[in-house]
């Protein structure tokens, strides 16, 4: 089955002002909470960074001051509680929210956010029929019933395939707003070829070029290139789970499969036994696996690793998304693959199952 790109909401966004106000003022209220505060917040690094902050008093609270260049922030309620995601644009945003149900926020009160709205509205829409026949695949599964089970992963990838539709459509419809380059970064630079991520940009107005999106994207296709099939593979060091170094170069010689994973990712997680096997039948001829994690705890990697019987070599800085591997090479999403050459040459890349079983066999034999 495909693998579907989670949206990850809580990062750096820019939008184009809608309004000739050069001060943004946010006003909200907030249903079941008498008293307490209110932090704006802003992601730098992959980190929360605190903005500016305000009491709320009787359920309402505001937020004043200045802008540039658009940017996505969120709120969070006291110590925890974080809730609505926004662009930061210089007007008024009006912030309706309920203690019980914060996922359920509304934000209003600019063409940016109320653009963003209707593609969030109807992405969870499609995202909620793909759960449900995703449920009706496991179902046929579990009860072993292959005909119901083909005809819902066609459903599945049928959805999917939607989903992508309705999403490059929204791109190109939208242009000339700064969501229309947020949902390509979030939706298809991973799968994009570094030869599409270089005319992606000059779709947008020209304007955009300073936006975090359009440089991000100009900076992964510069990655891409460095990464092509094709390329050299760029050698790097990590320490293992003991702390040892290891060096990529060190497995010249073999076919390599560098996977890049996580003990939090499911996907990876499904993917695994998969894994296993394919190492278990070629690793007496010459294949071996290099394993990078994004993890972050250290406790649940090691676990991941023996639950699952991972038995080949893995690394891990434990910085998440900043992991220095992935950044090197342009990682947006997990599971991710790339298979080298006994010098080190990247091959083929999100090479899984049976397409990387079938391309080892060529490779190296039954």
């Amino acid at each position: 089955m495909r693998r579907i790109v989670y949206f990850t909401l809580i990062v750096f966004a820019f939008s184009a002002c809608n309004s000739g106000s050069k001060k943004y003022t946010i006003k909200g209220t907030l249903t079941g909470v008498d008293s307490g505060k209110i932090f704006l917040v802003k992601a730098e690094a992959g980190q929360p960074v605190v903005i500016d902050t305000a009491d709320v008093v009787k359920g309402s609270f505001e937020l004043k001051g200045s802008a540039g260049l658009p940017e996505m922030h969120y709120l969070r309620l006291n110590d925890r509680d974080f809730f609505a995601q926004f662009f930061l644009e210089n007007g008024q945003i009006a912030i309706v929210a309920n203690k019980d149900s914060l996922r359920n926020t509304k934000v209003s009160g600019s063409k940016t956010n109320d653009l963003f709205n209707v593609y969030i509205t109807e992405i969870e829409r499609l995202n909620k029929e793909y759960t449900e026949l995703g449920k009706q695949y496991n179902d046929a599964m579990m009860k072993g019933d292959a005909e119901a089970a083909n005809k819902a992963k066609i459903d599945v990838e049928a959805m999917m395939d939607n989903m992508n539709v309705f999403a490059k459509n929204f791109v190109s419809e939208n242009r000339n707003s700064i969501v229309a380059p947020f949902i390509y970064l979030s939706q298809f630079v991973n799968e994009a070829s570094s030869e599409e991520l270089d005319t992606i940009p000059g779709i947008f107005p020209a304007e955009f070029a300073e936006s975090v999106y359009v440089k991000e994207i100009n900076r992964i296709a510069g990655l891409k290139k460095k990464t092509a099939v094709g390329s050299l593979a760029p050698d790097f060091t990590m320490n293992d789970q003991n702390g040892n170094p290891v060096s990529l170069s060190s497995f010249k010689g073999n076919y390599l499969l560098i996977d890049f994973w996580a003990s939090w990712c499911a996907p990876c997680r499904q993917e695994n036994p998969n894994v296993v096997r394919i190492y278990g039948k070629f690793k007496d001829k010459g294949f071996n696996i290099l394993g990078v994690s994004l993890d972050r705890d250290k406790e649940a990697w090691l676990k991941a690793i023996a639950d699952d019987q991972l038995s080949w070599t893995h690394v891990s800085d434990l910085k998440y998304w900043q992991n220095e591997v992935a950044v090197l090479y342009g990682v947006q999403s997990i599971p991710h693959t790339i298979l080298l050459d006994k010098e080190g040459k990247i091959i083929a890349k999100n090479l899984r199952g049976a397409e990387l079983e079938a391309k080892l066999t060529e490779l190296l034999g039954k």
